[in-house]
């Protein structure tokens, strides 16, 4: 095999595996720490009681993306939350465990990919139950020293009710 054979195979080899995942080093530590911060925090007040700055998460043009259904600027996310709140669609209390974090910072910029899974709690006095599994990938951008979201997508793989459908069953076979 000639050189440049084997260089094409490698190059290809290495599109087929996908990206690379940049290793953290001591000059992206910090910003990968608040990063997860922000996720930590934001999932944290989903389905419970929210801060004075809930939504503050976002960007001003920041955009969600739930399936097909995508809401672009901070009023209309949180126009969302309220109004799972107001109609019934939420449980009592929604706990989201984060996992998983894959998170590449590029200076002022930040590409996230992490796994949710959702436990909704419908009373004190009955069992958690699993409500929602999926992913999310997310860019981010430092803002005024501060990271915000700037896009996140929620990629739903099993869902009990809220947030994006469902992926379609495959055929069996």
């Amino acid at each position: 095999m000639s050189r440049t054979t084997k260089g094409v195979v490698l190059a290809l080899a290495m599109i087929a595996a996908g990206p690379l995942q940049a290793k953290t080093t001591q000059a992206t530590l910090l910003d990968r720490i608040q990063i997860e911060e922000l996720i930590v925090d934001y999932y944290s007040q989903l389905g419970g009681k929210k801060s004075a700055t809930f939504g503050d998460e976002y960007t001003e043009d920041g955009e969600l993306v739930l399936g097909t259904r995508v809401l672009k600027g901070k009023e209309a996310i949180l126009g969302l939350y309220k109004s799972m709140r107001s109609n019934g669609q939420a449980p009592a209390r929604m706990n989201v465990l984060v996992s998983n974090p894959r998170i590449t910072v590029n200076g002022n910029t930040a590409h996230g990919e992490f796994v949710y899974t959702g436990v909704a709690i419908h009373a004190p006095n009955e069992a958690p139950e699993l409500h929602e599994q999926g992913r999310e990938v997310d860019e981010f951008v430092k803002v005024k020293g501060e990271w915000k979201i700037k896009r996140r997508e929620v990629i739903s793989d099993a869902n009990a009710g809220m947030g994006a459908p469902p992926p379609a069953a495959k055929p069996a076979g």
